[in-house]
């Protein structure tokens, strides 16, 4: 029999009632060896071999866009989505049995004309969820938004709702939780037009909780040169990262790659300094050089994830990015950079720690065949020279026909057909390590949207543990 053959489809209703949209969540029990190592020919190199443990499929785009796991080992995927009205919804969903099974904790969407989605999920020690992303409101104007859910609760509250003066965008992108349950919430906003600029100046901001959501200040507000983004956040016992860019209106240098650094003083505020500006090349207009994510491992150096253009071939395209500092954030430098083949667009996503002192990194790389793969790139050290494939992912999806659901008042049945095809577009977006888990999630498009889940298991030392049923 076949791993195919094997497979188990698991349907779930749909979150709305929906003609057009088919919502579902595959799970794929792979039977047999679907963690085992690949060897080199030394015998000593091991790459995992991932499975797709969940799939949520749409006829329209949909993606996992973040992971997180309570002190209780439920996992968390913020999956956004659309109903057949076209809004987008914020949807949180958990797995108590290490994604096996999924249930919806949260369909958020604001008001019958307005849209959510979810960028960032994270847990305190009691138990708390917060969730950071942004909400349109009827006005059809972004604002930066977290919401949380209290330990063993089941109703989420907005707790932080924020926007500039003129009610311009605002748009939270990353959230941190450190050891006192102080929540960090980074992102950016627009200023208000009419200053003076052909062009929009853009604040990179961070927010800040001490008591739980019950209160939030703004406790940076930067804009680099001209304009700057906030998009990673991570908080350390050294102190605050936030990562993003940052660029200049009057010169034609693109966007600069930022990582700034806050130290609480004894004040009480935070003190700040850019720690690291960096570009592969001296940047033009169009040249992005942009963190996408902070990490740390566990003997406590930093990794900033994302991209920055360089030439290759007679054309200026992305690299998946990777640089790494030790604790202090000091010592910024590239340990690894990537594309699936010279020239083509390519974008380092997520970080994660493994459970033995090694890195992972989730992204994305163009191919030749035009096709974007789905890529985790990993190192055991995370040194320079040191990173590896470990998967390379572009689904082999699973189209359905069918007549629309049947309609259960005429007691008719569904008639589907089922046939494979390739995938297009396969987007690392999420990554997380859970126990001796390591979870990916993201996005595929092949003729339909998928919201894709996959793991591979890791024992001590990074040795992978052999496969076992569920």
């Amino acid at each position: 029999m076949t791993t195919a053959n094997m497979t188990k489809l698991i349907s779930f209703k749909p979150l709305h009632p929906m003609k057009r949209i088919i919502h579902y969540f595959i799970l794929t029990l792979a039977v047999g060896a679907s963690c085992l190592t690949a060897r080199s020919n030394d015998l000593e190199e091991r790459r995992p071999l991932w499975r797709t443990v969940a799939k949520y499929e749409s006829e329209r785009p949909v993606s996992v866009d973040a992971l997180a796991a309570d002190a209780d080992g439920n996992l968390y995927a913020a999956i956004s989505t659309s109903d057949n009205e076209g809004r987008i919804h914020a949807v949180v969903r958990r797995s108590s049995d290490r994604g096996i099974t999924w249930s919806v904790v949260e369909d958020f969407i604001p008001g019958a004309s307005g849209y959510a989605r979810i960028l960032s999920l994270g847990s305190d020690a009691a138990g708390h969820l917060y969730a950071a992303g942004y909400v349109s409101d009827e006005q059809d104007h972004l604002r930066w938004i977290v919401r949380k859910r209290d330990a063993g609760g089941t109703a989420w509250t907005t707790v932080d709702d924020f926007t500039l003066a003129g009610s311009q965008r605002t748009a939270a992108q990353s959230l941190s939780v450190n050891a006192d349950g102080t929540v960090y919430v980074a992102g950016y906003g627009d200023e208000p037009p009419g200053s003076g600029s052909l062009h929009t100046r853009t604040h990179w901001l961070v927010r800040c909780s001490r008591d739980g959501g019950k209160s939030w200040s703004t406790v940076e507000d930067f804009r680099h040169e001209f304009s700057a983004r906030a998009t990673a956040i991570l908080s350390t016992p050294q102190g605050l990262f936030v990562g993003g860019s940052g660029w200049n209106e009057g010169k034609a240098t693109g966007e600069t790659w930022l990582v700034r650094n806050g130290t609480l003083e004894e004040t009480g505020s935070l003190r700040w300094r850019t720690v690291d500006a960096f570009q592969m090349e001296d940047g033009k207009q169009g040249h992005v050089s942009r963190v996408q994510s902070l990490g740390m491992d566990r003997q406590g150096n930093l990794y900033a994830a994302g991209r920055s253009h360089a030439w290759v071939e007679e054309r200026s395209s992305a690299h998946w990015v990777v640089r790494r500092a030790s604790r202090a954030g000091l010592d910024w430098a590239v340990v690894d950079t990537f594309q699936h083949h010279p020239g083509y667009f390519a974008a380092a996503q997520g970080v994660a720690a493994g459970s033995d002192g090694g890195v992972f990194i989730v992204g994305q790389a163009g191919h030749s065949d035009g096709g974007i793969n789905w890529i985790v790139r990993q190192s055991s050290t995370g040194m320079a020279g040191t990173w590896k494939l470990s998967d390379d992912f572009r689904m082999e999806a699973v189209t359905f026909s069918t007549d629309q659901f049947a309609e259960e008042s005429q007691g008719q049945a569904s008639q589907t057909v089922m046939s494979n095809s390739p995938g297009e577009y396969s987007k690392g977006l999420a990554i997380l390590m859970a126990a001796e888990s390591l979870y990916t999630g993201g996005s595929v498009w092949a003729g339909s949207g998928h919201a894709v889940l996959r793991t591979c298991e890791l024992g001590q030392a990074g040795e992978l543990k052999s496969a076992r049923r569920r």
